[in-house]
């Protein structure tokens, strides 16, 4: 049975959930909606607080958890990083950030996705919920970016965040020493993207929509391009880097047709 509802701002998980949404403490995420805190528990991160309005409906599987606390609706908008939190918000310990060196593709064809430059943290979660779905083994993030644990970047990576590893993009000389080949996402000037050969261990480099990186990728990376028709430049990183994550996942599965 829960204990008395949460009713004062300077209750010490209403402060720690500030501090968390400040960056104040990197061993910590903070969590927010049903989805995301339900699968937080599924992988089995430890939970320092699990905090639901007091005039809700606990939802299967969080009613009996012994860090379930109650709080006022005020307490609860105090918490959150949204204007109209959906009631039920978990702070939970932070996933592993690995060292690049410690990523180990494969036999056979594998795809990883390097992100530098991408400062959106709504784009980074994209591209994450992306190469999920197109079936990348990893992301790797460059310091100095969005942050990949942030509330902002988890949400917009619907969990994805939370079930790839996630690597620090140090240490760039260690993918080729794995046998990875580095693929550049170019604005102009490289292959088009549907005649590459995505075969193989692939490192695919997504930067920012200004084509400015924190990391550099490997001198002798190669470059693939999106043809363009009309006026339009560029697509958004995360769109850009959708079609290419699933060409390569196309190409690897069913062959150069």
């Amino acid at each position: 049975m829960p204990l008395d509802p949460i009713r004062s701002r300077s209750n010490p998980i209403v402060k720690l959930a500030r501090e968390v949404r400040a960056r104040r403490r990197d061993d910590l995420v903070l969590l927010e909606g049903e989805r995301l805190v339900t699968e937080a528990l599924g992988l089995g991160l430890a939970v320092e607080a699990l905090v639901l309005r007091e005039d809700l409906e606990a939802p299967a599987g969080l009613a009996e958890h012994p860090a379930l606390r109650l709080a006022s609706a005020e307490v609860l908008d105090a918490m959150s990083a949204l204007d109209h939190g959906p009631g039920v918000l978990a702070l939970v310990a932070a996933p592993p950030l690995l060292a690049l060196e410690s990523y180990a593709p494969p036999a056979g064809d594998s795809l990883l996705l390097c992100v530098s430059g991408v400062a959106d943290p709504g784009n980074l979660g994209a591209l994450a919920r992306s190469a999920e779905a197109a079936g990348a083994r990893a992301i790797a993030v460059a310091p100095g970016g969005a942050q990949p644990f942030g509330d902002k970047a988890l949400r917009g990576s619907m969990g994805a965040l939370l079930r790839l590893p996630v690597h620090t993009l140090d240490g760039v000389q260690s993918l080729a020493r794995s046998g990875v080949r580095s693929v550049v996402a170019a604005t102009r000037g490289g292959r088009d993207f549907r005649s590459y050969d995505w075969r193989g261990a692939v490192a695919l480099w997504v930067t920012g929509e200004t084509g400015r990186a924190q990391v550099e990728p490997p001198a002798d990376a190669e470059l693939v391009t999106i043809p363009m028709a009309g006026a339009t430049e560029s697509l958004n990183a995360a769109c850009a880097a959708t079609l290419l994550l699933f060409e390569s996942t196309r190409r690897r599965t069913w062959g150069t047709t």
